[in-house]
């Protein structure tokens, strides 16, 4: 069981656009994420069933309370605008209901 905390990301993505979102998503985005954030003990991806309304989840795995804001700093670098400039586009483009939260460990 995790007994860290999380970053924990759910959307929505429009149907007609999952397939290419997934591929940037896994690619461009997270492929590249992963070696630039050592506070991030692991990063999952997870889907509700196939079908309308299907929400997807990002699990990312922080080291430690204290490293929080340290963490969640890797999405401001100089080197990773580019990033959020696409993913803003995305976000007008094909992403709904997103929301983002920090979550902590409460039984475990």
């Amino acid at each position: 069981m995790a007994t860290h905390p999380m970053l924990v990301v759910r959307l929505r993505v429009e149907p007609q656009y999952e397939e290419e979102f997934t591929e940037w998503y896994h690619r461009d985005y997270l492929d590249t994420l992963v070696p630039v954030a050592p506070l991030f003990v692991s990063i999952r991806r997870f889907a509700t069933r196939e079908g309308a309304g299907k929400i997807y989840y990002t699990l990312y795995e922080i080291k430690d309370e204290a490293s929080i804001d340290a963490a969640m700093a890797v999405f401001d670098r100089p080197d990773r605008q580019e990033h959020r400039r696409v993913w803003q586009e995305w976000e007008h483009k094909a992403v709904r209901d997103l929301d983002a939260q920090i979550v902590l460990p409460i039984y475990p």
